[in-house]
């Protein structure tokens, strides 16, 4: 049986995981050199134009799950607009995303990530009529439902805006959240508030740092360390079992922010 390294090896109620490009190759060689460090790989599915897992990488992926005992997040695509005002853009956001829905159903994943943006990417303006925006958004997510996949399964990403903005939609449609404390803390939003408040329903917690530059999916080390040690604490307390997602995408941060997490937890041990 195939078992954390000790150094690794963390005892909490949540699965700690990792993206699936942290090194410079494809889904699988990564999978298998982050077996054994994390419970639970984010499987990026960012652009799929630029080429996804084929037949025998998904098998492979699938064999890995149960030799290390991983559990698969599901990042869909990003260059979609669910809420967009153009129908032939929500049109084509909703077979984007459905297409990696099932595309990795054989990876039986804990949770399926969803970007909503305001306009037809991140950063655009809020629009002017949100009662149909937000129309608009839960028409193209009850599209994606009606392909099979449980609401407690599709998790609303926190994005660049007030996530109240999209709340409605979440609670009328039964979905869950994923909470980038990231994107909060660089868009200097009450993480700690949103956290509390949100965490019932959150199955999968992402987490990166801010570099000076403001850069953000980048090292724990960027964290102020006393928000980190409240997150670490607030989610033991509340004896979380979603997936917390050292979200980066290189491998120094990947090293530096799993060290800030051990260190953490070697702090509520002593």
């Amino acid at each position: 049986m195939h078992r954390l390294r000790e150094e690794d090896a963390v005892n909490v109620p949540f699965r700690i995981g990792a993206t699936s490009f942290i090194y410079p190759a494809r889904w699988l060689p990564n999978v298998e050199r982050l077996a054994g460090r994390v419970d639970d790989i984010e499987i990026l599915l960012f652009e799929l134009e630029c080429g996804v897992p084929d037949e025998a990488e998904l098998r492979a992926l699938v064999e890995w799950k149960g030799r290390a005992e991983l559990t698969y997040t599901v990042h869909t695509p990003l260059n979609v607009s669910l809420a967009s005002d153009r129908e032939s853009q929500r049109q084509r956001a909703i077979e984007q995303v459905c297409r990696a829905i099932e595309l990795a159903r054989p990876l039986r994943p804990h949770a399926y990530i969803v970007h909503v943006y305001l306009g037809d990417c991140e950063h655009d303006r809020e629009p002017s009529d949100l009662p149909a925006w937000r129309r608009r958004a839960a028409g193209s997510l009850e599209a994606i439902l009606c392909n099979g996949v449980s609401p407690v399964d599709v998790c609303v990403e926190t994005l660049d805006y007030d996530f109240s903005h999209i709340e409605p939609v979440v609670d009328d449609l039964g979905l869950s959240v994923a909470i980038d404390l990231g994107h909060l803390h660089r868009d200097a939003r009450p993480e700690q508030e949103f956290l509390l408040r949100n965490l019932h329903r959150t199955r999968v917690i992402q987490w990166h740092g801010v570099d000076p530059s403001g850069r953000d999916h980048r090292s724990l080390k960027y964290y102020p360390r006393e928000r980190a040690r409240w997150v670490i604490d607030t989610l033991l307390s509340a004896s979380y079992r979603g997936v917390l997602t050292l979200e980066v995408f290189r491998e120094a941060d990947f090293e530096e922010s799993l060290a800030v997490v051990r260190s953490l937890l070697a702090e509520k041990r002593s």
